[in-house]
């Protein structure tokens, strides 16, 4: 099967949290994993699907209608500067039918070859002997085991949240490079696609975002955006 790679889009929270899941639905159409970089419009803040709201206000201090609710777990994320991206995994897919912390573990092992690459030295989280449970609250302060850190294991870098459906799987993540605001973001995103390609045994295919995005995606974008679904995950 191809690994679609898709450009780089720039928009709001709703906005890209609509783009994710509409890749999600698109698994039979394309039958292969589907990958994309993207940025922000402006500061944003998200948080998990289970978190609750009024925590995450007090937490944040910010109020709901300045944050978005992703559709997959893990905790407050501060975006703005990080390298975001969003990578789709369809049934029957070799990524797909890995063990999710095996898998887990896999992508911060390539985005952290890739950013060796680019000088940065960095380790994985090793996996504690004992799960704590729960959800995490603020991602980038609570690692857990093989998110990606720095050389002295000190400073989470990486991090991501995985959602599975009867499609696949959906994978969000971040990387906060904000200590390296001169680093390539495209030559890093390359270098992770082709590493995860091999490890996925697919071939790295580009291609366009279709006419009909807009209108496809437009009931999602909706959704995100809605206070129903920031508070209380409902679909609207």
């Amino acid at each position: 099967m191809s690994l679609y790679h898709l450009p780089y889009r720039r928009e709001s929270g709703p906005e890209n949290m609509a783009t994710d899941w509409w890749m999600l639905s698109q698994t039979s159409q394309w039958a292969g994993p589907i990958f994309r970089r993207y940025g922000w419009d402006r500061p944003q803040i998200t948080f998990g699907y289970g978190q609750k709201a009024s925590w995450a206000e007090s937490e944040t201090g910010e109020p709901l209608q300045n944050m978005t609710r992703r559709p997959t777990g893990g905790g407050i994320v501060r975006h703005g500067s990080d390298l975001t991206y969003g990578l789709v995994l369809p049934v029957g897919s070799l990524g797909a039918a890995m063990p999710p912390m095996e898998f887990y573990g896999k992508i911060h092992q390539r985005w952290g070859e890739a950013l060796i690459e680019q000088g940065v030295a960095n380790s994985l989280m090793p996996c504690p002997e004992k799960s704590k449970g729960g959800i995490p609250g603020d991602c980038f302060r609570e690692p857990v085991g093989r998110d990606l850190m720095d050389e002295m294991g000190n400073q989470k870098l990486a991090g991501a949240a995985m959602k599975r459906t009867r499609n696949g799987v959906l994978v969000q993540g971040t990387l906060d490079l904000g200590k390296w605001p001169d680093l390539n973001h495209l030559q890093i995103e390359i270098k992770f696609l082709e590493l995860i390609a091999r490890d996925l045994a697919e071939k790295i295919v580009v291609e366009d975002w279709p006419e009909e995005l807009e209108l496809q995606r437009l009931e999602q974008v909706k959704t995100f955006s809605s206070v129903e679904w920031t508070r209380d995950r409902k679909r609207v």
